[in-house]
């Protein structure tokens, strides 16, 4: 099973932008951070991952209102895709493409109730 849930902020502002058929695609960072205890020193430690992310249709003009710093619930698949760059060098991309991206109201816990909610459509699944 592919699949993935990522609650973290906005590293910066999401980028919107539209294919030529007129659907709407954001591209955005969110960046996760972990708490751990170092074994060796026992002083509790922060690891942030800053994971890109894609999100489609409504879904993507949805994320694309959002701001740097806003707290985000993104439930999607990990997706590793290919590309050559202008001077023949191919490069590599995984991102995790979202069918669901919650946005953080204010005040409270961080659990599902505690989101306004951007669901993508089954329809609207589709990859690169």
């Amino acid at each position: 099973m592919n699949s993935v849930q990522i609650l973290g902020n906005l590293a910066r502002d999401p980028e919107l932008r539209f294919t030529k058929t007129g659907r709407a695609v954001a591209t955005f960072t969110v960046a996760a951070t972990n708490t751990y205890i170092d074994s060796t020193t026992n002083e509790t430690k922060e690891q942030t991952a800053f994971i890109n992310c894609v999100a489609w249709g409504k879904t993507g003009e949805a994320v694309g209102n959002c701001k740097k710093g806003e707290r985000l619930l993104v439930n999607g698949r990990i997706q590793t895709r290919s590309y050559d760059t202008q001077d023949g060098q191919k490069r590599y991309v995984t991102e995790v493409v979202a069918d669901f991206v919650g946005k953080k109201l204010d005040g409270g816990f961080d659990d599902a109730s505690n989101f306004d909610s951007f669901e993508q459509p089954q329809n609207e699944n589709i990859p690169f």
